[in-house]
């Protein structure tokens, strides 16, 4: 279950942030990105992943934790990339449409809704501190790339000891501890740099005047002292050198995962690949019902209603069902073809 802290931090602001920009009508298009880029990323380093990973024009880029869609968005304004969002945050999900007009996919990392080998890059900023279970995002993001592809990485790493809290949520991991997460995820790290400086006056001041415009509407809120708590706890421990941003670039090498039955090495079949991806799909359809909020909308006149709620709790039942039939399968050594 997500902090209470965490969504006031990635969701609630990040709604606010689109409300914010699109107050300020025209004037809010060339605030859109730097105001979504919030907390993850500056020019400069957006430049230097985005060089690093060779991005290109037609380039279909996988933004995992996309957040509000501020970096996805440059990436597509100066490089031209076809940039796809994942992010579980439905707030923020629905920031990153109604801002840049991209395709958003609300779902968990750790089970990413996509064939295998779908994308040629990806990129993944501010998100691997944020979870305990690195290991499954980046498994799965290696899945979904292409072999040789490149994985862009924003990660705020532990310098030593912790004397001041932590934000809520966070759990930062040392740099050899990242670097063996990476080699046994199927990445190969090719580059790595602190976080470089000299973001120009002209985004910052951007960026502020969003961020103002939401402090002043909301600083009333609980979510908004949540989210300024934790940057405060982040500011501290940058102050005090005890944690540090970095850049990487790593490569995704061929897959080699084997699975063991009876002593015997086989290859996972196509059958084990197909459920995979049957129930990733299966998942993220049930998230996003979840994430339309059935109970209020039955609060609403009916003629506001985007589905039937009804509709919804039965479509989520049955989701549920066929979930936990995929997952029997997959667990199930029959399924393999080696009966």
């Amino acid at each position: 279950m997500t902090a209470p802290a965490m969504a006031a931090e990635f969701d609630d602001v990040a709604g606010w942030t689109a409300e914010a920009v699109e107050g300020l009508g025209p004037l809010g298009r060339r605030h859109a990105i730097p105001a979504a880029c919030r907390g993850s990323a500056s020019p400069a380093a957006l430049a230097w992943l985005a060089e690093a990973c060779e991005l290109a024009a037609g380039t279909r880029l996988l933004d995992v934790g996309a957040g509000a869609g501020g970096p996805a968005a440059w990436a597509a304004e100066r490089f031209g990339v076809r940039p796809v969002l994942l992010e579980p945050m439905p707030a923020a999900c629905r920031a990153a449409a109604r801002l840049f007009g991209l395709p958003v996919i609300t779902a968990d990392g750790r089970r990413i809704p996509l064939r295998t080998a779908s994308m040629d890059a990806a990129w993944c900023l501010g998100v691997l501190c944020t979870l305990q279970d690195k290991a499954a995002l980046l498994g799965e993001i290696h899945r979904v790339l292409k072999p040789g592809s490149s994985l862009g990485l924003l990660v705020v790493v532990a310098r030593g000891p912790r004397t001041a809290p932590a934000p809520a949520g966070n759990h930062f991991p040392t740099q050899p501890e990242l670097t063996a997460l990476l080699r046994a995820a199927g990445f190969e790290p090719v580059e790595r740099i602190e976080h470089p400086g000299g973001t120009p006056r002209s985004w910052s001041r951007r960026a502020e005047q969003v961020a103002a415009i939401v402090a002043r509407r909301h600083r009333a809120h609980p979510a908004y002292a949540l989210a300024a708590e934790q940057d405060a706890r982040f500011a501290r421990l940058f102050a005090t050198g005890q944690i540090s941003t970095r850049l990487i670039h790593a490569v995704s090498r061929p897959a080699t995962v084997h699975v063991t039955h009876g002593g015997t090495m086989t290859t996972p079949t196509g059958d084990h690949e197909f459920l995979h991806e049957f129930e990733t799909e299966v998942q993220a359809e049930l998230s996003m019902a979840e994430s339309s909020l059935p109970q209020e909308a039955a609060a609403l006149p009916p003629s506001e209603w985007l589905y039937d709620p009804t509709d919804v709790e039965r479509d989520e039942i049955g989701l549920r069902d066929l979930l936990g039939a995929a997952e029997a399968l997959e667990e199930d050594p029959r399924s393999d073809g080696n009966t």
